[in-house]
């Protein structure tokens, strides 16, 4: 029997091996490449963080905070770079969703059980 701990270790290189990404790779190396890309993209994941963590904590944003968000959204779906990288981090979760899917099989039969 194989040991898992190889088995995920391998699972991880596969990964890193996946065209999803080595898209996502470039397209990141692409926005760090672009002065404005970066701010804005940097802008954006703090903005999100931001209205998530104010969305976990139970609380609504207030009108102008999601206005703010959808023209922040709006810019970056303008942006080429930003929108390669996003199409390229979808994909990439889609991977990983559907491997967590098969990965977590066992589980999900033995409570169904």
């Amino acid at each position: 029997m194989s040991n898992i701990y190889d088995t995920a270790n391998q699972l991880e290189r596969d990964l890193r091996a996946l065209p999803a990404f080595q898209n996502l790779k470039e397209a990141f190396v692409e926005i760090k490449a672009d002065e404005e890309a970066s701010r804005l993209f940097d802008e954006f994941k703090a903005a999100m963080h931001s209205f998530q963590m104010k969305q976990m904590a139970g609380q609504q944003p207030e009108q102008t905070e999601v206005e703010q968000m959808q023209a922040l959204s709006a810019k970056v779906s303008e942006n080429a770079a930003i929108k390669k990288l996003m199409e390229s981090e979808q994909q990439l979760s889609q991977v990983i969703e559907d491997m967590n899917r098969i990965i977590t099989k066992p589980l999900q039969e033995l409570y169904q059980s």
